[in-house]
């Protein structure tokens, strides 16, 4: 640890490899929080790699704990503030998979997350307002342009069952444009 300290202040060029090196340790050990800390204290961020979130993926988790993967993104989210693209890509299938959404919701609350396409894409499968907020901030237009289809072909479905008459008056007023909407 000494080595690591005197090597990240003085931002000498082996400081990655003894930072790789005690990370391995770590995580052979089993020691998840111990390589999550040291993963988000690299220097130049050299272990916020998709390799490092595959290792943290793999290992098993420890009764009574989160999954290894949760505890790394939340001593990242922790430190850093704020998670890279892959980062936020790669904790929001974690959260999907493990049925944990209403994380996302807090998370975008709290810009933990950068936005992308593909972030919305996957958010896009459990929510469909959420991945239009994802897509307005990641300048998505297009995506953003299905989402009001889909918002919108869910209301008409509801005043189908409601008000036929006045579903269908919607619905051609949709087709012909009538609200000048361009």
């Amino acid at each position: 640890e000494l080595a690591i300290a005197i090597a990240t202040r003085l931002n000498l060029s082996g400081a990655d490899e003894l930072y790789l090196a005690q990370f391995n340790a770590l995580v052979a050990f089993g020691d998840v929080a111990g390589a999550a800390k040291v993963a988000a204290q690299s220097p130049r961020s050299c272990l916020r790699t998709p390799a490092t979130i595959h290792k943290f993926l793999q290992m098993t988790p420890q009764p009574g704990q989160p999954q290894p993967v949760f505890q790394y993104f939340s001593v990242l989210l922790e430190k850093c503030g704020k998670l890279n693209q892959l980062e936020s890509v790669e904790l929001v299938k974690a959260a999907i998979q493990q049925g944990r959404t209403q994380m996302l919701e807090k998370w975008l609350t709290n810009e933990k997350l950068e936005m992308s396409e593909e972030l919305g894409d996957l958010v896009m499968t459990v929510d469909v307002n959420m991945a239009q907020i994802i897509y307005l901030r990641s300048n998505a237009p297009e995506k953003i342009i299905n989402c009001y289809i889909q918002r919108n072909t869910s209301m008409l479905l509801q005043l189908v069952r409601s008000n036929p008459p006045e579903a269908l008056e919607f619905a051609m007023k949709l087709t012909n444009n009538e609200t000048g909407v361009q």
